[in-house]
């Protein structure tokens, strides 16, 4: 058995490559993750702390969806990479990693991080017979909570546990029993952004497996439709299970209502997060992590993949200051950047010069990022390769730098 708690309180030239992509099409129609959502045991926990804050004279603690998407992704490195820290495996402390998933704002900030066991009665029993974490769960300002639970029977402690708690409430759940989640449909983070790819997690979404082949794009298909603040949206792809869509150009920042409908019938509600940009790149794996989708050039003419038939990362020229290779990846939530100066990108921890970040002309929502290779990064081998975008980080991704 294993808790721990940590609180705070935070108050150029444009140069186009568009050759013929048609591999950006299994990236925006063929997305699958796992949705963001409350398990039995995370409804459980939900209800007894916020039983507990009742007892004790507070206010009820809201599931964000943010949060939810933050904690999830701790649970799941600490149980797949065997380790029990409040910093995690790139080195990020709590509220780097929840600012790094899109909760941004300047409140109150905290993490109970609890391992070894499954349910959520005994973690909570864990937290409240701890002083230090006890005293995290009955901070006065938190309003809103993120909870994952995730088991690896072979790690150390089997059963990873991370609640992270804000001040501010953004996205939240409809209740514990939320019928749809919306995320990000490159990295999976729970803040989309005007004009971006999102995909919609539920059941019962539609009839059949449907996709888009015209332009502009359909806001039907199969009898599916998506709403965001009652704003008709248009649709990639649609199944049973997930939909795929361009979350409406006209929308401001804030929490958003997405509801789907088949036939005119509702059958799936719930709540999304909307930032000005929410930075994301496409990977070859879909699922966010590992070799970017995209290419190298030298000249415009000659492209070299960056990945291998495996999937694995393919190493490219560094190329020289007389003689630059340019990197051209693909993504989603960035078009909208306030300026190029505000586009950083670190390969390797090198900074790199960024030529474009923008729409991508061909495929509806899909952005573009044109970067030079730091020569200075040669035969660095695989590193990781960090967007960031007014602020916000995009999701790490890995590229092969050799001679």
């Amino acid at each position: 058995m294993k808790f721990r708690t940590l609180i705070a309180n935070y108050r150029t030239t444009v140069r186009y490559f568009f050759p013929c992509l048609i591999f950006l099409f299994l990236f925006v129609f063929s997305v699958s993750a796992q949705s963001p959502a409350l398990d039995s045991e995370e409804q459980a926990f939900l209800k007894l702390i916020n039983d507990y804050r009742v007892a004790n004279g507070l206010g009820t603690l809201q599931a964000s969806i943010v949060l939810t998407t933050g904690a999830d992704w701790m649970s799941g490195d600490m149980a797949t990479k065997n380790y029990f820290s409040h910093t995690d495996s790139l080195g990020r402390d709590p509220f780097v990693r929840m600012r790094s998933f899109g909760y941004t704002y300047n409140t109150w900030l905290g993490e109970n991080l609890a391992a070894g066991y499954s349910d959520a009665l005994t973690t909570f029993n864990q937290f409240k017979n701890s002083p230090t974490h006890n005293s995290t769960m009955l901070i006065p300002e938190f309003k809103v909570i993120g909870i994952s639970r995730v088991t690896n029977l072979s790690a150390t402690y089997r059963h990873y546990w991370t609640t992270d708690f804000g001040g501010y409430v953004d996205g939240v759940f409809n209740d514990a029993a939320a019928t749809v989640s919306t995320v990000n449909a490159a990295n999976y983070t729970a803040s989309v952004a005007p004009d971006s790819i999102a995909a919609t997690f539920g059941t019962n979404l539609a009839n059949g497996v449907y996709a888009a082949t015209t332009l502009p794009l359909p806001q039907s298909l199969g009898g599916t439709t998506v709403t965001v603040n009652g704003i008709q949206a248009n649709l990639l792809y649609v199944s049973p299970t997930q939909i795929n869509y361009l979350v409406p150009s006209s929308l401001g920042a804030g929490t958003v209502t997405v509801e789907v409908k088949l036939n005119g019938t509702s059958v799936g509600k719930g709540n999304a997060a909307i930032g000005n940009v929410a930075p994301s790149i496409f990977t070859i794996s879909a699922d966010g992590k590992g070799v970017p989708a995209g290419y190298a050039t030298f000249d415009n003419k000659s492209f070299q993949q960056l990945f291998n038939a495996d999937g694995s990362s393919r190493p490219i020229a560094a190329g020289s200051v007389q003689t630059p290779n340019y990197l051209v990846l693909f993504g989603t939530g960035f078009r909208k950047r306030s300026a190029m100066s505000n586009v950083q990108v670190t390969v390797g921890g090198i900074q790199a010069q960024v030529d474009y970040a923008g729409s991508q002309n061909f495929y509806a929502g899909v952005d573009q990022l044109n970067l030079i290779v730091p020569p200075t990064a040669r035969l660095s081998g695989e590193v990781n390769l960090v967007l960031y975008v007014d602020g916000l980080q995009a999701n790490t991704v890995r590229v092969n730098i050799g001679n």
